[in-house]
């Protein structure tokens, strides 16, 4: 991926996206098919017991696993979740912010296939492993791409 696509890249994953920047999410570190995020643990991402959310979790592995197909492809197309499974090992911990770590192994044809898992940031726990497909240049803008607002006549 281009230094410059780098650049895009932790702007559109970080607090220039509202879901992202609500949920605290960071790009740790890009490669060539690999990229690590992090989510800090917070009041509106955590379950009754204190612990990040399995959903939020969810949300953190499938936005890396895009991140790796990007930094995969070298660009931003757009691209689409087909399969993503994800197996819980452990619960988070109270208070413990977690990463996950995702490679893009694969890419044949319009579809990019995928590996990762998510831990515990004080202690490397183990807390799920991740696995999916994603089309490739599926239907509309590419995320680097100029953002356009509508006006209110389009509206």
């Amino acid at each position: 991926m281009a230094d410059g696509n780098i650049a895009i890249a932790k702007t559109f994953f970080g607090t220039s996206h509202p879901l992202f920047n609500a949920f605290g999410v960071e790009v740790e570190e890009i490669g060539k098919g690999r990229a690590v995020m992090s989510l800090a643990c917070s009041h509106t991402i955590c379950n009754r017991a204190g612990g990040v959310h399995r959903g939020a979790v969810v949300t953190l592995l499938d936005t890396n696993c895009g991140l790796a197909i990007f930094s995969q492809l070298g660009d931003m197309r757009p691209i689409a979740t087909v399969d993503l499974r994800v197996d819980f090992i452990n619960e988070a911990p109270v208070g413990e912010g977690v990463y996950s770590e995702v490679e893009c192994f694969a890419v044949q044809g319009d579809i990019a296939y995928v590996r990762g898992r998510a831990f515990v940031n004080s202690d490397q726990t183990l807390l799920a492993s991740v696995s999916g497909s994603f089309a490739v240049g599926t239907l509309g803008p590419a995320f680097d791409s100029p953002i356009t607002e509508r006006s209110q006549d389009n509206v």
